[in-house]
């Protein structure tokens, strides 16, 4: 017997992840309920991206799936474990003895509270939560395993940028001398050391310009210099122009979870600059397509700017070759595989 009744929550439901729902439920070949928070930044379109409506819920609430107009799911994936809605939904799928497939995007960062705290407080309050879980790479992997889930039920491709969306238009070598940098404008993001290490650079660098796309707190504290332009978000089918006129691709983060942006930029064949925080790194940046630097150092991101700078056409066709091929491996298509693997892993024999 197969599977019938599933159903997806994601919180801050992105475009990214309707798109890679809406793969996950055709290839399931069945309908599906999705149940989403509101995104923090609005975008347009969402549920014509997802094909469905949404059922919207307060990430705070408590409801039971009869509260939505909903059956119980015989298996149901769960966004995280860090929202009393979600967790609730959770414990009314297993009080009706379904199953739940935890999303988790978390990742390895050997800090003490992960190395030490992390496990215990996982096993004794979340494990007997989850049947199963999905994380993003290699490094998400790494710390479901160390938390004590088992290999069997354990699958990657959670997050992926959609290649119908985002795509090269322009080859590397003929794109303008540019950085961009695609985020929140937040201390967390690293943007106070990337415009320090790019003003840095540019002394000597006068024909390179930084782009940053985005908003928050300290857009109001951004130098004012002639080679950093900033503009506002912009929406998914607008942001692979931005992609397809940048050189490099710069994420400075001091703690990034995976960064999905990364993977949009690996799919427009830009080459990367990443911080040594970026939970994507295992993925998407190879030894030919990025240049690395410590996160927060930005005499470190200086340097790595300059590095990037000297790569001739050639090898900047080599690392735009190299995006594209680390990037194939993430997206709608793996999300809707890995997805599926599970919920037939659970169907009765």
């Amino acid at each position: 017997m197969a599977v019938t009744r599933v159903a997806f929550s994601w919180n801050g439901l992105p475009q990214y992840g309707a798109r890679l729902i809406r793969q996950a439920i055709a290839e399931l070949g069945g309908p599906c309920a999705v149940i989403g928070t509101k995104p923090t930044v609005p975008v347009l379109g969402m549920e014509a991206a997802l094909g469905q409506p949404v059922h919207w819920i307060d990430a705070d609430s408590r409801p039971r799936w009869a509260d939505l107009g909903l059956e119980p799911p015989e298996v149901f994936l769960q966004s995280g474990w860090a929202y009393p809605a979600f967790n609730a939904l959770g414990a009314d799928t297993k009080s009706h003895g379904g199953r739940v497939i935890g999303l988790m995007d978390n990742n390895w960062r050997a800090s003490f509270r992960q190395l030490v705290l992390g496990p215990a407080g996982f096993r004794l309050l979340y494990r007997h939560g989850f049947d199963a879980m999905l994380v993003p790479g290699k490094s998400g992997r790494r710390l479901a395993r160390y938390y004590g889930m088992k290999r069997a039920r354990l699958r990657m491709g959670m997050y992926g940028a959609d290649p119908a969306l985002f795509y090269p238009e322009i080859p590397i070598s003929q794109r303008p001398k540019e950085f961009l940098f695609v985020g929140r404008f937040t201390a967390i993001k690293g943007v106070a050391s990337l415009c320090a290490g790019f003003i840095e650079f540019s002394k000597a660098h006068p024909e390179w310009t930084l782009r940053l796309c985005g908003s928050g707190e300290m857009r109001v504290s951004l130098p004012d210099h002639p080679g950093i332009i900033v503009e506002d978000f912009v929406q998914p089918e607008a942001l692979r122009a931005r992609y397809n006129r940048a050189r490099f691709f710069i994420l400075p983060s001091i703690e990034e979870a995976w960064g999905l942006v990364v993977h949009e930029a690996a799919l427009c064949g830009s080459a990367l600059i990443l911080s040594d925080k970026i939970g994507s790194t295992d993925d998407l940046a190879g030894c030919r397509n990025s240049v690395r630097f410590a996160a927060g150092d930005s005499g470190a991101l200086a340097r790595a700017l300059a590095r990037a700078a000297a790569w001739t056409d050639a090898r900047l066709e080599e690392a735009g070759k190299e995006s594209r091929l680390l990037a194939r491996r993430f997206g709608p298509a793996r999300f809707a595989d890995e997805v599926k693997r599970l919920v037939n892993s659970f169907a009765p024999r």
